[in-house]
């Protein structure tokens, strides 16, 4: 399945399905802001990685504004979006990345990611993670909100099971119930153990899974120095 096609097509209705999608993004994303490493006045430097819309970013932006941004994502749309979003804002960058495949370039105080690498398999995301190592700066810290496999069928199976069940309750239409479900399909997604595990292959440090609701979770590694 093409990912960039995928998010191409869903970029016009992405931010105003998301928080029916996952009624948890609110502790979901926040647990990431409150990790990031540094105080409210601070400069440093974000790269968001899989940046979609912005959406991310928008909330690392209103508890560090003078940070500076760099938002990669596959979706030319998805960014078309992120540039709407921070029309008139100076310190922000966009960059057409496919970052299974092509390098990360730059280096970064802070990499964050939010819902994009769960489209790569673990093999693949080996990869991936080895890339962000590579951009960040001795300390830098990485973090990723993003979905889990559940270790066995049944919890598996029960993560399901509460998805629909929150999204029902948030108010999603079957419509949208069968959108998501149908771009599911593209997700290949890894346990929690081993995205940490393979977090640690590519040598970071200071592991933590900070936030759980059933299939997401957020986490961090950071780059030592």
């Amino acid at each position: 399945m093409n990912i960039a096609k995928l998010f191409d097509q869903a970029a016009e209705s992405y931010d105003a399905t998301r928080k029916k999608y996952i009624p948890c993004i609110a502790d979901f994303y926040g647990v990431l802001i409150e990790q990031i490493p540094f105080g409210s006045r601070d400069q440093f430097s974000v790269l968001d990685l899989g940046a979609g819309t912005g959406l991310l970013t928008s909330m690392i932006r209103g508890a560090f504004p003078r940070a500076s941004f760099v938002l990669a994502d596959v979706s030319a749309e998805m960014l078309e979006k992120a540039k709407l979003r921070f029309q008139g804002v100076e310190n922000i960058e966009y960059r057409i990345v496919d970052f299974e495949s092509e390098p990360i370039p730059g280096t970064y105080d802070v990499v964050v990611s939010a819902l994009a690498l769960h489209h790569a398999p673990l093999d693949r995301l080996q990869g991936v993670f080895d890339k962000i190592y590579g951009c960040l700066k001795p300390r830098g810290m990485f973090l990723n909100a993003d979905q889990i496999l559940g270790r066995t069928r049944e919890i598996e199976r029960e993560y399901e099971r509460a998805w629909l069940r929150h999204a029902k309750l948030a108010g999603c239409t079957e419509e949208e119930i069968d959108i998501a479900i149908e771009r599911m399909k593209a997700d290949r997604t890894s346990t929690l153990s081993d995205q940490l595990g393979a977090l640690e292959k590519s040598g970071f440090e200071s592991l933590n899974c900070w936030y759980q609701f059933y299939r997401y979770a957020t986490y961090s590694g950071t780059k030592p120095a």
